[in-house]
């Protein structure tokens, strides 16, 4: 019985302490004497309206879905039709690619920078063809030989094209083994080129 009285008494005692202040301190006293000043904005002459239709936009004609790769004057590679069958079938003298861990780890050595700041890059335009699901074919091939093959569709004067790419590399030098290695196996004449992101 003790015990639940001075349980009671402590509760009681905790509450005063916490209530006492709110209820019997005049508000006035607990607030800064000095009240904070809000900094006065200056005032800006508002900008004119500008009305759209008498503004001149700038003329930028830009098709985002076509490859800037496609814009290159770069000629066709001409494709070796037996080869390119027997690179399909599995039975090709292309050998895997060489992928070593500087490739995935290291980064790029010595970027070039065009005149308008953009990155420098090679890719390796393997094969040109007429038929979209040939070069699809061809790039899935050498896909999964470890290449980084692309296919890009050309409007040429002679009709569209599909290049078949493998790359892009920042350095030429990193492209030449695998150029050798296609032009042995497919038996054609691969071309380095620029590469256009």
């Amino acid at each position: 019985m003790l015990r639940q009285r001075l349980v009671g008494a402590l509760v009681l005692t905790a509450l005063g302490v916490v209530f006492w202040p709110i209820i019997f301190v005049d508000q006035s006293l607990q607030t800064p004497a000095e009240r904070l000043q809000v900094p006065s904005v200056e005032t800006y002459e508002p900008l004119t309206p500008v009305d759209e239709s008498e503004f001149q936009w700038p003329d930028i004609e830009v098709d985002a879905s076509r490859n800037p790769q496609a814009d290159s004057d770069e000629p066709d590679v001409a494709e070796d039709a037996a080869r390119t069958a027997e690179l399909l079938s599995g039975d090709t003298a292309l050998p895997a690619a060489a992928i070593t861990n500087k490739d995935l780890t290291e980064p790029p050595e010595d970027i070039e920078l065009d005149d308008k700041g953009r990155p420098i890059a090679y890719t390796l335009q393997v094969v040109s063809m007429a038929r979209k699901t040939d070069a699809r074919s061809v790039s899935l091939k050498l896909q999964e030989l470890g290449y980084k093959a692309y296919v890009v569709e050309v409007d040429r004067p002679e009709g569209i094209r599909y290049r078949v790419y493998v790359g892009p590399k920042y350095q030429k030098r990193d492209l030449a083994p695998v150029k050798a290695a296609v032009d042995e196996a497919l038996s054609v004449k691969s071309l380095i080129v620029r590469y256009w992101p």
